[in-house]
């Protein structure tokens, strides 16, 4: 461990600790090495059972990017898929790029056992609900159409089993059509593999307020030649105000290849606003590391950058900016720092845990 990563572990136990003498909860919790690598190995597995795909190609196609983590401590999932800005950072006046959109959904793995025939022996169901107040709706041949799928069977492929749901609008005096807003069908698969059971919970409001500006703050920007789109899992690391996040590129076909494992320390006020961090690449794992370490053989530069307004909101290369270079074989990158009053200046996000919004 370097000498500037212990200043931020130093300063963040102080913090907790801080917070506990004067008898308030803390804003994150200590977690075991068990219980980190718990949450990585389910949203992995989790991502694995999950394709966004385009309902548009267009010309060029817009390079997709599918991001979950927890939404509650009891192991519940939310996620964000985007359709990326193309370029990500435009040099161009403002509207000459275009504009990322977003597709919000979230996953509840355990819902109502007993079916429609009483003859039936209860089933857990897992239900995929679109978030229509964080997304963007779209025409279904629009060029940032995306559709979502989830295999909850025991089988590989899921066929008529999988969830499935799009970002598609009904178009007024008309019938919804291919529009598919939530679904819901039995979870075997998801639960054998371990997906509806927690982890722990141990996960804080503080916490889960960090997964949810981190999916609209990250971008990755891959630079492997036949590679656009890419899947990322957020998650706690073991020390407090500590936060995992895995960037796992993924081929034409759907593979995934390998994962660029990073390492965000934050330091927060003690009303629960982030005031800095630091960001960086964890080493190739050796051995039979399971987690912890980075794997990809497939180069890409990850960003931290100010949150857009979806759909109508263009990210110029002007504004503030953090990012790291991911390439495989070579020494990482220095961890950098994050100033993240400047990359939350013009939002309501970062006003503390429990204030008014």
């Amino acid at each position: 461990m370097n000498m500037r990563k212990l200043n931020f572990g130093v300063l963040a136990f102080l913090l907790v600790f801080g917070a506990l003498a004067a008898g308030a909860q803390p804003l994150t919790n200590q977690l075991t090495a068990e219980q980190v690598a718990c949450n990585e190995l389910q949203l992995e597995q989790l991502l694995q059972r999950m394709i966004l795909q385009r309902a548009n190609q267009g010309n060029p196609p817009r390079s997709l990017t599918l991001l979950v983590t927890y939404s509650n401590e009891f192991g519940f999932y939310e996620g964000l898929a985007v359709s990326n800005q193309a370029p990500l950072r435009a040099n161009a006046p403002l509207g000459a790029a275009g504009a990322e959109h977003f597709f919000a959904f979230h996953i509840n793995p355990s819902i109502r056992t007993l079916l429609l025939n009483p003859a039936r022996q209860p089933l857990a169901q897992v239900s995929l609900v679109r978030e229509e107040t964080s997304s963007n709706l779209v025409a279904a041949n629009a060029a940032n159409a995306m559709t979502l799928f989830l295999n909850p069977t025991l089988g590989a492929g899921g066929g008529e089993g999988r969830l499935q749901i799009n970002n598609f609008q009904a178009n007024a005096g008309q019938a919804c059509g291919n529009l598919r807003s939530v679904d819901v069908k039995p979870g075997r698969g998801l639960i054998q593999a371990g997906l509806v059971t927690p982890c722990h919970t141990q996960l804080t409001d503080f916490d889960r307020m960090v997964f949810a500006i981190l999916q609209r703050m990250l971008r990755v920007q891959v630079t492997t030649s036949g590679v656009t789109d890419t899947k990322v899992s957020i998650f706690r690391g073991e020390d407090p105000l500590t936060y995992r996040i895995n960037v796992y590129p993924v081929s034409s076909t759907g593979q995934i290849l390998g994962k660029v494992a990073l390492e965000l320390d934050l330091t927060a006020d003690s009303q629960g606003r982030i005031t800095g961090g630091q960001l960086e690449i964890l080493p190739l794992c050796s051995g039979f590391q399971p987690g912890g370490c980075s794997t990809s053989e497939v180069a890409l530069q990850v960003f931290l950058v100010p949150p857009v307004f979806g759909g109508q909101e263009t990210r110029l290369s002007s504004g503030p900016a953090f990012s790291l270079t991911y390439q495989f074989g070579a020494v990482p990158p220095a961890p950098i720092s994050i100033d993240f009053n400047a990359l939350l200046d013009d939002t309501t996000w970062n006003q503390g845990v429990g204030t008014s919004q």
